[in-house]
């Protein structure tokens, strides 16, 4: 499937979701949330240093082996597993379960590993915040300041994320469909814009500041 298919449904998704979210939002939410409970494990206070944090993937592989990591951005309240399906549409529109869900889920690419020195992580830019729906935030420059960090996680390794920028891309950016390997590893958080079919992306652009083998 082209990429530029895969973020052309991503901003009529939103447009779709605008009305139809309200029961769906609130049952994923509460799934979630008992998602977060079985497979996170804190360390120690809740001050502790989320790469210390513990994600049992293998409880998430048993629930659905598409699962492939965990992001967490406290301060938009983000704390998600990452799908990557057969194609590059099918976590529009299902959720870790892979069940069918208006939401979608936080995915990337068909066939893209987590390790790679750019990722690209898409979702739904809900109206409840859910998913990329608070990523918005990170336009406010004294935000971003103030939240800089996101914690990215795989059965391998634990990666902190430094907040650098955002900027607006068109769905068909070239970047999307570059695979040059970057000097410095990032990770591209990506949602549609407004509730209508638009071409327009929100980039919330990150970079790996910290990394460690994961427990």
């Amino acid at each position: 499937m082209g990429l530029v298919f895969l973020l052309v449904l991503l901003g009529v998704g939103c447009f779709y979701l605008a009305y139809r979210e309200q029961k769906p939002f609130q049952e994923i939410k509460v799934k979630g949330e008992a998602l977060q409970k079985v497979v996170v494990q804190e360390a120690g206070s809740q001050e502790a240093d989320p790469m210390e944090r513990t994600i049992d993937f293998a409880a998430l592989q048993r629930i659905n082996p598409e699962i492939v990591g965990w992001l967490y951005v406290p301060q938009i309240g983000v704390d998600s597993p990452i799908l990557t399906g057969q194609t590059d549409i099918e976590y529009l529109t299902k959720d870790f379960e892979g069940a069918y869900s208006p939401l979608g889920s936080i995915f990337t690419f068909a066939g893209a590993r987590l390790s790679d020195s750019q990722v690209y992580l898409f979702a739904h830019n809900m109206a409840s915040g859910q998913m990329f729906g608070s990523l918005k935030q990170f336009t406010n420059d004294a935000f971003l300041a103030a939240n800089p960090e996101a914690y990215l996680y795989t059965p391998e390794r634990v990666r902190k994320l430094q907040v650098e920028d955002w900027t607006y891309l068109q769905a068909d950016d070239p970047c999307f469909s570059s695979r040059e390997s970057q000097e410095t590893a990032r990770v591209t958080l990506v949602t549609c814009v407004g509730y209508f079919q638009t071409p327009k992306r929100l980039a919330v652009e990150t970079k790996v500041v910290e990394e460690r083998t994961a427990f």
